[in-house]
C-alpha cells in the first residue's frame, strides 16, 4: 500500500485559513527615539521588537487636527499614570474635525495565544473618541468608544453595549485582545482611576491592525484622547510554531514538484 505524506493531509482549505507565522513581539510607547522629534505621518517607534508593529498612518494636522507627544496631566490635575519618559500620545480633533491613527499589529496578524494591549486616558466625553480593531481584510472587528456620556463596545462578536458610565477624570482604560484561534478571540477592558471596572466579551477574525480616532470635540485640554504602552506579546505558541514548520515544509514540497 502507498504510504501517504503526512504534509499531504493538510487541506488546502486549512492552509489558506491560518497564517503561517506569529505576529512579531515587541513594544512601543511614547518615549521611543523616534518620536523625539514629534509624532508624524510615517514615524515608526519601537522599544522591544523592532518589527512588531508597522509605521504611523496620521492624517495631516490642521489647526483642528492635532497628533502629538505630551503629558498626560494635561488633561486633569488628577490625571491616570500613563506617561512612560513623561509623555504619552496625544490626539486631539475639534470643530466637526476628526484626527486618527492607524497602525498594523502584524501583516498576517496575532496567531493563537498572542495579545495585543494598549492603554488609553480620557476625561470630557463630548465629541468622540475611541479604537477600532481591524481583521486581515481590514474590516472592523471591535469598537470601543467614548461619547455620549457613556463607554461602550460595538461590533464584537460578545459583550457589546455599555461597559458602565461612571464618570472620573482619572480614567483609564487597559485594554487586552487575546487571540484564541484563526475564528476569533477574546477582549478585556479594565478600567482604573477614579473607578475600577473590568468588562469582556469575544470578537470574530484574526486582530491584524488597528485605529485611533477622536473628533467633534470643543477642543479643551480635558477633550483630548491620551494613549501609551503597546505590547504584543508572547512568541507564537508552539502549535503556532509547528504550523509554521508545516508551512515551510509544503512551499519545499511544492517547489521540488
Amino acid at each position: 500500500m502507498k504510504t501517504v505524506p503526512y504534509l499531504a493531509l493538510i487541506t488546502s482549505s486549512a492552509l489558506l485559513a491560518l497564517p503561517c507565522f506569529g505576529a512579531y513581539t515587541g513594544t512601543d510607547n511614547a518615549s521611543a527615539s523616534a518620536y523625539s522629534g514629534g509624532w508624524v505621518d510615517g514615524s515608526n517607534g519601537h522599544i522591544t521588537g523592532p518589527d512588531a508593529y508597522g509605521m504611523w498612518f496620521l492624517n495631516a494636522d490642521t489647526a483642528d487636527i492635532i497628533h502629538e507627544t505630551a503629558s498626560v496631566s494635561s488633561l486633569s490635575s488628577n490625571a491616570p499614570n500613563l506617561n512612560t519618559g513623561g509623555v504619552s500620545f496625544r490626539m486631539m480633533g475639534k470643530n466637526g474635525q476628526e484626527a486618527t491613527a492607524f497602525r498594523f499589529i502584524d501583516d498576517d496578524g496575532l496567531s493563537a495565544g498572542q495579545t495585543f494591549s494598549i492603554d488609553l486616558a480620557v476625561n470630557f466625553r463630548n465629541g468622540y473618541k475611541g479604537i477600532d480593531l481591524r481583521g486581515i481584510s481590514d474590516e472592523n472587528i471591535f469598537n470601543f468608544n467614548i461619547g455620549d456620556d457613556d463607554y461602550t463596545v460595538n461590533g464584537a462578536l460578545t459583550g457589546n453595549g455599555s461597559i458602565g458610565d461612571s464618570y472620573s477624570d482619572n480614567t483609564l482604560f487597559h485594554i487586552v485582545f487575546e487571540q484564541v484561534d484563526v475564528s476569533g478571540g477574546n477582549w478585556t477592558i479594565t478600567r482604573s482611576g477614579g473607578v475600577s471596572d473590568t468588562a469582556s466579551g469575544t470578537y470574530a477574525g484574526i486582530a491584524r491592525s488597528f485605529k485611533l480616532y477622536i473628533g467633534s470635540t470643543a477642543g479643551t485640554d480635558a477633550d483630548a484622547l491620551f494613549f501609551n504602552n503597546l505590547a504584543t506579546v508572547p512568541e507564537p505558541s508552539q502549535s503556532a510554531l509547528l504550523f509554521g514548520i508545516i508551512c515551510i515544509g509544503i512551499l519545499l514540497r511544492r517547489r521540488c514538484k
